[in-house]
């Protein structure tokens, strides 16, 4: 199975899909996942073109193959026939290889709020949506990818949880990050918090992809695989774009690829691929340097710590807290009082009667504009659920009462 494997040898994922639709005569003003269902011999071609330059995996054709993006197309009705097709042509393209099919799931494209106006609970709809289709058709992974908000990713992981337990498949998971140059998400979410909340919460791997180039990735790798519980991925872009006679063009990193190889796979990847500009060649570089070999995964998170959009703190060492009570009363000006704080963690101390609303308002609402992690005195078995849904990290409890999503402590 995909998911034992990566725990025991380096898999070979594929390069971009985007730039060979392009080479593949796709114009700009067409949708490129349609050509899943109007184009499949294209598709399996360019599958095909990996495999045969060592790829383990494959993504399917449905990057943007939401009904967010499908809109711009007239398409938002088409989302399950789209990604049915996408995943029947890569799994019988893979079949012929012994390699796997995983469902590609990119971002809506809309900011989630309050910067934007998309919410989680709309977020996990439109995703569950592409990943039911995907899982139904017969897709051996999913892989949550290019996510920029750590906000968008977690709803995009709670719609694999829901149609995986939906149609009782077991379905690996990858979430994959994109980030800045300043090697944080677009939301300052760095690389640390990011691998050990999903590695906490169940992901079976974490990653980063596109982010610029091998060189400019490897760093933000090299983080992740000090905090992470599952084996990494990692997808980099063929270096920076640059505009030349009005079309983009990559840069020539195939020797970065391959000469990163092994730095990459010392700090926990198991799933090396190219993104953005990457092409067959880039992949029989890697394959070249790793097709088959064995390295066991073993974890190096080894502290307790809990995290914030922003931060990370580590629990098992003395920390500073700001205590905070919560209860119907609360407001969004009351956020403001979270702001700019200088100790490590807030105590969120909950009202007894708080309304379940009030706990969801507040979470939503103050996240994006404090910086340091939160430790809630959970009084009711209610909260939990809410807690655990809509809060973007690992945080702690001080009571007995503590979900998925939190660990206990004492303070």
């Amino acid at each position: 199975m995909f998911k034992s494997e990566v725990y025991r040898r380096v898999l070979i994922f594929d390069g971009a899909m985007g730039t060979q639709l392009i080479q593949n005569g796709l114009k700009e003003d067409e949708c490129p996942d349609l050509w899943s269902v109007t184009k499949p011999d294209v598709i399996a071609k360019i599958h095909r073109s990996y495999f045969e330059a060592g790829s383990d995996c494959v993504e399917t054709n449905t990057f943007g193959a939401n009904r967010e993006k499908l809109k711009k197309y007239g398409l938002e009705k088409e989302v399950s026939k789209i990604n049915k097709a996408a995943v029947q042509i890569a799994k019988e393209v893979a079949a012929g290889y012994g390699g796997y099919a995983g469902l590609s799931v990119g971002p809506t494209g809309r900011l989630m709020a309050p910067s934007g106006d998309l919410y989680f609970d709309e977020a996990e709809e439109i995703f569950y949506e592409q990943i039911l289709a995907g899982i139904e058709a017969g897709a051996d992974f999913v892989s949550i990818e290019t996510m920029s908000d750590i906000k968008e990713a977690k709803a995009a992981y709670f719609a694999y949880k829901k149609a995986k337990e939906d149609t009782n498949k077991d379905v690996a998971c990858l979430v994959s990050l994109t980030f800045e140059e300043n090697k944080r998400l677009l939301m300052g979410t760095p690389p640390e918090a990011a691998a050990y909340f999903f590695g906490f919460i169940g992901a079976d791997l974490v990653g980063a992809n596109c982010s610029g180039g091998a060189k400019q990735l490897l760093d933000v790798v090299k983080t992740m695989g000090e905090f992470s519980f599952v084996p990494l991925s990692t997808k980099p872009n063929a270096g920076l774009p640059k505009i030349v006679d009005g079309r983009v063009v990559y840069e020539d990193c195939v020797a970065d690829f391959k000469s990163l190889a092994e730095e990459f796979v010392s700090s926990g990847v198991r799933l090396y691929g190219g993104c953005c500009g990457t092409n067959p060649e880039y992949i029989r570089a890697i394959a070249d340097a790793f097709k088959g070999k064995e390295v066991l995964f073993e974890s190096r998170a080894e502290k307790r710590f809990i995290t914030s959009i922003y931060s990370i703190l580590d629990v098992s060492s003395n920390f500073s807290i700001y205590e905070f009570k919560l209860t119907n009363d609360f407001s969004q000006e009351d956020t403001f009082e979270l702001v700019g704080i200088d100790e490590d963690a807030i105590l969120i101390d909950i009202d007894e009667n708080i309304d379940p609303e009030v706990l969801k308002s507040f979470l939503l609402e103050s996240q994006d504009f404090t910086k340091k992690p939160y430790i809630f005195n959970i009084t009711a078995e209610n909260q939990v659920d809410v807690i655990d849904r809509y809060y973007f990290g690992v945080y702690a409890a001080v009571s007995n009462l503590c979900g998925i999503g939190g660990v206990k402590v004492k303070i």
